[in-house]
């Protein structure tokens, strides 16, 4: 069961860091950053990402 469970969260994992990435992408295309904006931007996907992982390792599907 622990196999499926790891694999549904492998999915999901890849599914939320694609959408971040997305975010990312639509903000680079629509908006002009300075180099400033842009490192904080990255900076605030990379914790989202870094949180996101967190809860999906220590947090049992529901």
């Amino acid at each position: 069961m622990a196999s499926v469970h790891d694999k549904i969260k492998t999915e999901v994992m890849s599914e939320v860091y694609a959408n971040i990435d997305r975010i990312y992408d639509s903000i680079e295309q629509h908006f002009e950053l300075d180099e400033t904006r842009r490192s904080n931007v990255i900076k605030s996907l990379n914790t989202l990402k870094d949180e996101l992982y967190f809860v999906v390792q220590t947090t049992p599907l529901s």
